[in-house]
């Protein structure tokens, strides 16, 4: 399974990191009134945005190759706050930002979600 690209540090993300923890439930309405309720998702689904700065022309280039080529399919994740992997992940396509203002200078912001 493909893996989203290392920065040259070794680290996935830089801080600020944002992140989330998504959970649905289902609501059911009887034709008595009463109602039940229940999971979609077994656990809790984690969402990060990941913003990157001061990236060099390989790194920037390693992020936007990574994303080009995964599209919309599934990925892994390293979770930078606990270090654990989250197989099945996607792109949001809320937004993807690269920019290349100077030397060292690249910046990149990507929407990575967790899919049950």
């Amino acid at each position: 399974m493909t893996t989203f690209p290392l920065l040259k540090t070794g680290a996935v993300a830089q801080y600020p990191l944002e992140a989330s923890v998504r959970f649905s439930t289902e609501a059911v309405q009887f034709l008595d009134g009463s109602e039940q309720r229940f999971k979609l998702f077994s656990r809790g689904l984690r969402r990060w945005v990941v913003r990157l700065d001061l990236l060099d022309e390989q790194e920037l280039g390693a992020v936007i190759d990574f994303v080009d080529a995964v599209g919309s399919m599934a990925f892994a994740f390293s979770d930078p706050a606990s270090g654990l992997t989250a197989a099945n992940c996607v792109i949001a396509g809320e937004r993807f930002d690269a920019t290349m203002t100077g030397e060292m200078t690249g910046q990149a912001t990507v929407v990575v979600e967790e899919i049950a």
